[in-house]
């Protein structure tokens, strides 16, 4: 191994190295060439890793690996959204690109945000929920931190969630308001395949 290369590979990661890592085990557990408590070690490890070397080693052995010197591009956050359900209901589950600024809004009806599966694009996600006469429900995965800070009018708006995360994983910041509704947050671990 040359020295620049192995001064590249020493060289620190960023959370968008770690994304992009965490994206590629993502997609291998989803093509099934992981299993679901390998994918989770690897994520966790994934998440705290400081160096290039680190995250080479947890996909060097996948299919789309780059283990060549890194071009540092800027990881693009997904577009912020808008979840609605007035008199009705919304679901965002399975695979799909977390934003960085996320409204959830019932009015009247329910909703159920599941982030298990979803590729986060950003470190850092901030949710506002909010609950008239409906309820919603957040699903967070283990290794996710999280940061509650909600009211709950004639109604509930959890402020906590049983567990910790990981270091250095998301961190999902999670504001708003429930009247006479709820916005209840939990922690779930990935069903296995």
């Amino acid at each position: 191994m040359s020295t620049s290369a192995s001064r590249n590979g020493s060289m620190r990661a960023g959370d968008t190295d770690r994304i992009q890592v965490a994206q590629l085990l993502t997609d291998a557990a989803a093509q099934g060439r992981l299993q679901l408590p390998e994918y989770e070690d690897r994520l966790t490890k994934a998440y705290a890793a400081q160096t290039y070397d680190e995250l080479d080693r947890l996909s060097a052995d996948l299919p789309g690996a780059v283990t060549r010197g890194r071009a540092g591009g800027p990881c693009r956050p997904a577009p912020s959204t808008m979840l609605l359900a007035i008199m009705s209901g919304f679901e965002r589950r399975g695979r799909w690109n977390v934003p960085r600024r996320m409204t959830t809004f019932a009015l009247f009806g329910g909703g159920v945000v599941d982030l298990r599966y979803a590729d986060f694009t950003s470190p850092e996600v901030e949710i506002h929920s909010y609950s008239i006469f409906g309820g919603q429900t957040i699903l967070v995965p283990p290794e996710v931190n999280v940061d509650l800070r909600g009211i709950g009018v004639m109604g509930t708006f959890d402020q906590s969630v049983a567990g910790e995360g990981s270091p250095g994983a998301p961190c999902v910041c999670i504001r708003g308001f429930a009247l006479w509704g709820s916005v209840g947050v939990k922690r779930k671990k990935r069903k296995a395949a």
